[in-house]
């Protein structure tokens, strides 16, 4: 553990020793790589990987907001665009600068490195965590830089490429990294060692599957969010063969980045624990305070839409039992989590709770909270512990994806779709019941969860997909478990879907909290009252004027949205 931090203290002093140099000390571009020195790619790695990882905190955001997983608490002010949706190049820039922070890296580890050079495995893994990260980047805003990112000086105002572009030359990079993978390393090849990869640990035969599994998966991603774009249908039916067809070679397990984060230095907490939960001298954080989760989402565990009160315990602290807020000198008791409608904000507001109400301190008989909290090795759910790792991609996405893709009318892979789709709802299970190491400590096992579960919603098809009598009906079953089973670990997957199915279903223009997640404040025009994508950053109109696309507006459709 410790030598893995070590590796990236090396790599954080050599990746910021020239950044005055890319960036002319203004404004950091974050089209601009950040090293130009002659460092070891087996050094830069995994700086890169856990930058990557780190960026992933800033999408969850996004999703959570926009995807109605969360809301303001009680006592807090300056909400202003989180309500109304009427965002600014300000809002959320750090997806796009954070993105390229990553993006940056990784471009050095393969501009110094090759597919058939010693190095070999190291560009493999880079390309296949740049095109995740592009993955991203695209279906945030669409056309984005990629063909001139990279080049410093000799180009600071790279071009933008369309989306449809980046989307098909990213799955190429995914398609032929597989390929690297697949060629045996010889007596010139330099392993990548376990320390040098927090995601997967190394270059062993294992690890390597795991790569090209993540791999599979985001190009099966892809494919499915672009098959209804008309730009890209006929490139969709192209590259489907390149996808395989048994289960096996897609994430079985969560794809999870860990470098070592210890509750021992507050400089190795998990970067989302140190968002929501304590510090190191176990002060509660403002987000975990000044946040709680929507009636909507709590719906989909506390009967509201379906019954699940396991996973309710597993996410949500005081999840079923009574809660009493002080508000203005007067008591307030209600059964909990405390939640609130987006937007709402007329006394009494619910309260937030210390160390935020993601973490429920289960499986343990009393919450533990603090110091006490940090360095937990026995709790589960979405916050473990500061040591636990960032989830890149849920095996339980992956699943889900392939029972779309399984079904008749979408026709990418073959399976059984209802398979696949218990095997997602398992996987979730299996995902909140591990502890920070990776541990299952829930007491009854996940695959029993799920036998209770379809029993305690046996008329439901959102739970129990035999019941679906056609594809759209099997389609928002496979989205609706797919929301519930990215709440707050990645939830911008949700809103990404939302928008490209319109499931989870909600009630254009209605008002009620269990009819709809969009805010009581919304200042939108669209039919549901939500958004449909978040801004450029200023920055890129201040250092990349001329190529920024113009006239994208909140409301422009990014582009595999579903039409109203």
């Amino acid at each position: 553990m410790r030598k893995i931090f070590n590796i990236l203290i090396v790599g954080a002093v050599i990746l910021s020793s020239s950044a005055c140099k890319k960036y002319l000390d203004v404004n950091q571009n974050p089209n601009s790589p950040t090293t130009d020195n002659q460092v070891s790619p087996s050094l830069v790695l995994p700086q890169a990987i856990v930058t990557a990882a780190s960026a992933m905190n800033n999408y969850d955001n996004v999703g959570a907001w926009t995807g109605g997983y969360k809301a303001n608490a009680g006592g807090y002010g300056g909400w202003g665009t989180v309500w109304t949706y009427d965002f600014t190049t300000s809002d959320y820039a750090a997806v796009f600068t954070g993105t390229f922070d990553g993006i940056n890296q990784l471009n050095y580890v393969i501009n110094n490195s090759s597919a058939t050079g010693p190095f070999k495995y190291h560009f493999a893994m880079a390309k296949i965590m740049r095109s995740f990260l592009y993955a991203k980047l695209v279906d945030q805003y669409g056309d984005v830089p990629y063909t001139e990112v990279g080049l410093g000086l000799n180009n600071l105002a790279p071009k933008y490429d369309s989306y449809t572009s980046v989307y098909q030359a990213v799955f190429a990079d995914l398609t032929s990294s597989i390929a690297v993978m697949n060629t045996a390393a010889d007596a010139n090849t330099t392993a990548v060692a376990a320390g040098q990869d927090p995601l997967f640990g190394g270059s062993g035969a294992a690890s390597l599957t795991r790569w090209k599994q993540f791999a599979n998966t985001i190009r099966l991603k892809m494919l499915i969010r672009a098959k209804n774009v008309s730009s890209l249908s006929a490139w969709v039916t192209t590259s489907k063969a390149a996808l395989p067809t048994a289960s096996a070679d897609y994430l079985t397990d969560d794809a999870i980045v860990n470098p070592g984060y210890s509750a021992s230095n507050a400089n190795q907490f998990n970067p989302r624990w140190s968002v929501y939960a304590w510090n190191n001298a176990g002060t509660s954080l403002t987000s975990g305070l000044s946040n709680v989760p929507t009636p909507w989402i709590l719906s989909f565990y506390n009967g509201g839409k379906l019954a699940d009160d396991v996973r309710g315990q597993m996410i949500y602290a005081s999840y079923g039992v009574s809660v009493t807020n002080s508000i203005s000198g007067n008591n307030f008791t209600f059964i909990g989590p405390s939640t609130n409608q987006l937007g709402y904000d007329t006394e009494p507001v619910k309260r937030g709770v210390a160390g935020s109400y993601w973490y429920s301190g289960k499986p343990r008989a009393t919450r533990p909270t603090g110091t006490t909290a940090n360095a937990a090795t026995d709790v589960a759910g979405v916050l473990k512990s500061a040591a636990m790792g960032t989830p890149l991609l849920l095996a339980a996405e992956s699943y889900f994806l392939q029972a779309e893709a399984a079904l008749a009318s979408v026709n990418l892979v073959a399976g059984n779709t209802a398979t696949l789709f218990d095997n997602g709802v398992t996987a979730s299970y299996n995902y909140l019941g591990k502890n920070a190491a990776g541990t299952y400590i829930w007491a009854t096992p996940a695959a029993t969860l799920l036998t209770n579960y379809k029993t305690g919603n046996a008329t439901s098809p959102l739970v129990n997909i035999a019941l679906a009598t056609s594809d759209e009906q099997r389609l928002e079953s496979i989205i609706t478990q797919k929301y519930i089973a990215v709440n707050m670990i990645t939830s911008e997957e949700g809103w990404n879907e939302y928008r490209r199915t319109r499931y989870p279903r909600i009630v254009n223009g209605a008002t009620g909290e269990l009819e709809t997640f969009a805010s009581i404040k919304s200042a939108k025009a669209t039919a549901d009252k939500l958004p449909t994508r978040i801004l450029y950053p200023a920055i890129e109109f201040q250092v990349n004027t001329e190529n920024v696309p113009k006239g994208v507006t909140t409301t422009t459709p990014i582009f595999y949205a579903k039409p109203l």
